[in-house]
């Protein structure tokens, strides 16, 4: 398990009472590091299950529905036309296209998957202004700069140069 320690006590060849202390130091971070990630991560596995139907919905049936949420996810789950949508599509794609006679189920979905992306759009605009704004560029105004950095979108060079009229000499 900690094949690493094991690695840096053999290199410097520590005397026993040290390799202990090492060891003890290493299994109490890590038990620290554990609790922590229970304490952000939800630990508990209840409330991780109550989730699964998100993910495959045609595996688990979920807890605490209404009975209203509950038949509309029944019939939801027994149509072969929504299944095929699940094969075929991504995650994301076949809960915003399902059909709006299943709109509370396709809001109880979002409000759990949306969290994820959200963040995940924070982190890549932090990191693209980081990138921005370095020792050399810390006067640069970047709002132009930064939409282009975080776009998907990407230029078509070809038909930008076609629009264009070269220069002739003079």
């Amino acid at each position: 398990m900690l094949e690493n320690a094991d690695k840096c006590v053999k290199t410097y060849k520590t005397e026993e009472q040290h390799v202990e202390v090492v060891y003890k130091t290493i299994e109490y971070h890590l038990a620290m590091l554990a609790k922590n990630f229970k304490k952000y991560f939800f630990a508990e596995d209840n409330l991780i299950a109550s989730y699964e139907w998100v993910r495959d919905p045609f595996q688990n049936t979920p807890e605490g529905f209404s009975t209203t949420e509950e038949e509309s996810f029944i019939d939801s789950t027994s149509s072969g036309e929504i299944k095929r949508q699940f094969c075929n599509k991504t995650l994301f794609q076949f809960w915003a296209e399902v059909d709006d006679e299943f709109s509370e189920l396709k809001t109880k979905a979002f409000r759990i998957l949306l969290p994820f992306s959200t963040s995940y759009l924070c982190e890549t605009g932090f990191s693209a202004v980081a990138a921005l704004k370095t020792k050399y560029r810390s006067q640069l105004n970047i709002e132009k700069e930064l939409r282009m950095s975080i776009s998907n979108i990407k230029p078509s060079f070809e038909n930008l140069y076609s629009a264009r009229q070269a220069h002739g000499s003079h």
